[in-house]
């Protein structure tokens, strides 16, 4: 994925966007799902019910997962990176080759990520 410092990426279409979006308070996640949703690519959720469900997974999981949303051919995963009131305050991800990705290979990607926006949490908060 081709991204250039600062540049800035529609929430629904990328799987941080979805993890950023899974660690916030619902009132933000309510109003983001009101408002009208572009597609990017012919995979990009534009329904705010399919979001919804993405969004649950993430919390759930505390990871999201994103195939080709945003640019074709690529899949990846996203994690919140949390502050110390609990709320997201960025996010990382792992971006792969969608032919390179199975939904085993997916959820080892998606344990790092957890594991790794944990620790990064952590260390910001002084917690860790």
């Amino acid at each position: 994925m081709n991204v250039d410092v600062g540049q800035v990426l529609p929430l629904h279409g990328t799987a941080s966007g979805i993890a950023f979006l899974a660690a916030s308070r619902l009132e933000v996640v309510s109003a983001y799902l009101e408002k009208p949703l572009q597609a990017f690519t012919a995979h990009t959720m534009t329904g705010p019910e399919t979001l919804a469900k993405a969004i649950a997974f993430a919390a759930a999981s505390g990871y999201s997962r994103s195939s080709q949303s945003y640019e074709e051919g690529v899949h990846s995963i996203g994690a919140a990176i949390l502050g110390a009131d609990g709320q997201p305050i960025g996010t990382l991800s792992i971006a792969s080759p969608v032919s390179r990705v199975d939904d085993a290979v997916a959820a080892s990607q998606g344990e790092a990520a957890v594991r790794a926006a944990r620790l990064i949490s952590a260390r910001l908060t002084g917690e860790a």
